[in-house]
């Protein structure tokens, strides 16, 4: 692998969760020096013996800045797969504050860092000392979490800081969450146009509803999953908006019906979240389109001055929960530079870590108590949807199957 300081890297997103799948039920996985097969005989003995790497290295143990930082000088060095390009601004004030740990980043998507973990070690190669992902439909947690793949590291100190369910039931470490929001154009709405997410389907908004390709977007897939799981909430929410319950047209139940309803509306696909908030603030229509979008695109909204905003009142909820989480990578290199970069992006144990910053922007929401927005609802009044990685995981195959019958 070429070593760059910044770099992005695109493999196929297409099909990276289903080739994910095939890769982990037909490959042999070398872990703690042998190599064994996911449920055969000698899988229990490789996975105790990564968990003791993870034991060895102080996953569970709270060690002071100036200690970890004392070791990360001698290591040098940290390599971080991330899924966010602000980590081009972590970059830049953690090697200030701490001198001599360059950060290694390598910007891609979290599809893509599912697929290159897999194959990296799966053959033995442990690039990789942080890893900084969304779900991704549960890949994440059913394919590197509970394969010791990546480990969970919350110190103490940040986590007597944190909020539930992300203090003691987050597979890792979740520094905040976004959402897909729908966004508006401002300069022909004063208000939001719509209240209920069965509006999209209607003949008005007919060839005017923007978002992302879902089999390219995991948090658009991840939506449209968290609506077919609570389909009678979707189903409650059709009764509302139309007077009469509804009938569903050859699928499964209320969560489907509206992703065929939508697509039959002449919906339109974007290639990126940028894309969809740009069209709907940029639009001179008299009649500009409406969309959703990465709810963190708001920091966008106010640094291009987009004529957009978006709404928080949407029934049945306004969205499903995505969080970004932090991990340590398994047999990791620079584990002590690991740690500190980890503590850097969740804020450090003040909360006022400058690593924090590039992702504390409105449309965000922390995950602590102690450095949230006060300029968007707070994060305990917002109707939305968990996050369930178990029944993402195990619908994902039907939805794509189900998204692709519609094309």
């Amino acid at each position: 692998m070429k070593k760059v300081i910044l770099r992005t890297v695109s493999l196929t997103a297409i099909t990276t969760v289903a080739a994910v799948s095939i890769l982990a039920g037909c490959s042999n996985t070398t872990t703690g020096g042998s190599t064994s097969t996911a449920g055969s005989t000698g899988a229990g003995g490789a996975a105790a013996k990564q968990a003791d790497w993870a034991e060895q290295n102080g996953l569970n143990k709270t060690e002071t800045v100036e200690e970890l930082y004392a070791k990360a000088k001698q290591e040098g060095k940290v390599v971080v797969y991330s899924q966010s390009s602000r980590i081009k601004d972590v970059k830049a004030t953690f090697e200030a504050k701490y001198p001599g740990v360059v950060v290694e980043a390598y910007n891609m998507t979290t599809n893509d860092i599912v697929e290159k973990l897999i194959r990296e070690q799966g053959a033995g190669v442990y690039n990789a000392d942080v890893v900084f992902v969304k779900d991704a439909g549960g890949t994440v947690s059913s394919e590197l979490v509970k394969k010791n793949i990546v480990y969970k590291y919350l110190p103490s100190d940040l986590a007597a800081k944190m909020i539930e369910p992300y203090k003691s039931q987050s597979p890792g470490l979740v520094p905040y969450f976004s959402l897909r929001s729908i966004f508006y154009n401002t300069d022909a709405n004063k208000t939001t146009p719509i209240t209920n997410w069965w509006d999209l389907t209607t003949p008005e908004w007919k060839g005017k509803v923007m978002f992302d390709e879902p089999l390219q977007s995991a948090d658009t897939m991840d939506l449209f999953l968290a609506m077919v799981q609570n389909a009678e909430e979707m189903k409650q929410a059709y009764k509302e908006k139309f007077g009469k319950d509804i009938v569903l047209n050859g699928t499964e139940n209320a969560g489907y019906e509206f992703i065929k309803q939508l697509v039959k509306n002449d919906a339109v696909l974007m290639k990126s979240s940028d894309d969809v908030v740009e069209g709907i603030g940029k639009s001179t229509q008299a009649k500009p389109p409406i969309g959703f979008s990465a709810s963190s695109k708001m920091r966008d909204v106010v640094e291009k001055k987009l004529k957009v905003n978006t709404t928080y009142d949407v029934k049945p909820r306004i969205s499903v929960v995505g969080p970004s989480y932090l991990y340590i990578a398994n047999k990791a290199k620079n584990v002590s530079a690991a740690k500190l970069l980890i503590r850097w992006m969740a804020g450090e144990a003040d909360g006022q870590g400058e690593g924090f910053k590039p992702f504390n922007v409105q449309g965000s929401w922390s995950t602590r108590t102690d450095n949230g927005r006060t300029d968007q609802p707070a994060i305990d009044k917002l109707n939305v949807w968990k996050y369930d990685p178990e029944f993402f995981y195990n619908n994902a195959a039907k939805l794509r199957e189900f998204w692709l019958k519609l094309q």
